[in-house]
């Protein structure tokens, strides 16, 4: 099957989007305790850095890297009748593993995510394509959170019983987290990510809504290989996407940015919380027009196709993003936690991208998979297969979507 490329280079755009965030976040995935709030504004333009990732990058750029995993289902096992579930399966149980392995390093990993609500994604195989268009619209726009919230504003009560209570308090399990990452005990680190950190992802799944909307966006991007806009990408109404997608996206960020100030009354934030929610749908597919319509332009198309490679070692690229992370910030590392400013994070995560942009060009004009895309492929298929390319210059890359 031959690859797409649009469909690379949104994953390398999706890739660059995670890596900024992360980097402005230090790389901590977890609440940040009172003691620490503020820890990467340390220049007067650190809010407006700020500002622009809580608004135009967070839960934006995941949304497009998961709505491309359910695209990729419908690739692998969707799309072909004699495709095996079983195969399928075993492929997202090494995914669980090697996202193991990650997230005892970095608490943040959603391999383990994928791997789990993939997993669900077999049972929609045969479920009817518009059934999928509603159920993903239902999850995607986090409407389970909404109801849950809508019934807490109502009777607060029942708010409480839906709740499930941690212990110890979340800000003593963070305050313990940052010491073990300031003061760099890795062995400690990898015992609390393997027992407290499956815990807090979970949590943290469920208090953002990503509980639901990861699944929802697996399904929308079901959706769309369902109705075939993968191989019909000169069709899409590029503009009009872009133009209702931008209108309505603005609109959300807007008016969540104006009603979630902690002075607002319970009704305001929930309003804006809401508008966040269609935020992180709009903004993401307004990306995905303005990434495909800068594909098809010629003055743009090659800074377009440098995305290309980051993404077809889409795995690699984001594994190793989180180890360059983790040995900026944490104390076994460079430990540059508290004393690098959010915007000197950014310059160092762009930096990091562009050099992964040139060492994935290098890769592949040597080799056929990226380094553990090759691993997973061989892992999956049971057997060794040749990474090498005997000829470089005739290289087609007709290999399928990973």
């Amino acid at each position: 099957m031959k690859r797409i490329e649009e469909i690379d280079a949104l994953r390398g755009f999706a890739l660059f989007g995670i890596i900024m965030t992360h980097m402005f976040e230090g790389y901590l995935a977890s609440l940040t305790p009172p003691q620490y709030t503020g820890f990467n504004i340390l220049l007067p333009i650190d809010t407006f850095s700020k500002t622009v990732i809580q608004n135009l990058f967070v839960g934006k750029f995941y949304a497009i890297f998961s709505m491309l995993f359910g695209l990729s289902f419908y690739l692998i096992l969707d799309k072909k009748n004699e495709a095996s579930p079983l195969k399928f399966a075993w492929r997202l149980v090494l995914l669980f593993l090697i996202g193991c392995i990650h997230h005892i390093h970095y608490r943040g990993d959603f391999l383990t995510v994928y791997a789990v609500f993939g997993l669900a994604l077999i049972l929609f195989r045969k479920v009817p394509t518009k059934f999928i268009l509603i159920i993903g619209l239902f999850f995607a726009f986090n409407i389970p959170t909404v109801l849950i919230k809508t019934i807490a504003l109502i009777q607060p009560p029942v708010l409480e019983s839906l709740q499930i209570s941690t212990s110890p308090n979340p800000v003593e399990m963070a305050i313990s987290y940052y010491d073990l990452i300031l003061n760099g005990e890795y062995k400690k680190l990898l015992v609390s990510n393997s027992t407290t950190g499956f815990l807090n992802k979970y949590n943290y799944l469920k208090f953002s809504g990503r509980l639901w909307v990861i699944p929802g966006l697996f399904l929308l991007g079901l959706w769309i290989g369902r109705k075939k806009w993968h191989e019909n990408l000169d069709e899409i109404p590029l503009a009009k996407l872009i133009g209702a997608s931008f209108l309505i996206g603005t609109l959300s960020l807007l008016l969540n940015y104006s009603l979630s100030t902690p002075s607002n009354s319970e009704v305001a934030k929930y309003i804006g919380s809401i508008a966040k929610d269609a935020s992180n749908i709009f903004i993401p597919i307004l990306y995905i027009g303005l990434v495909l319509l800068c594909y098809k332009a010629k003055l743009t198309k090659n800074i377009v196709k440098q995305l290309i490679p980051v993404g077809k070692m889409g795995l690699t690229t984001y594994v190793l993003q989180s180890f360059f992370g983790i040995f900026i910030f944490y104390g076994y590392g460079l430990g540059l936690l508290l004393k690098l400013s959010g915007t000197g994070a950014l310059g160092l995560g762009m930096l990091f991208f562009l050099i992964q942009i040139v060492f994935s060009k290098w890769w592949f004009s040597n080799f056929k998979f990226g380094p553990l895309e090759w691993l997973w492929r061989n892992a999956t298929n049971r057997s060794w297969q040749s990474i090498r390319i005997r000829n470089p210059n005739s290289n087609k890359t007709e290999l399928p979507i990973e």
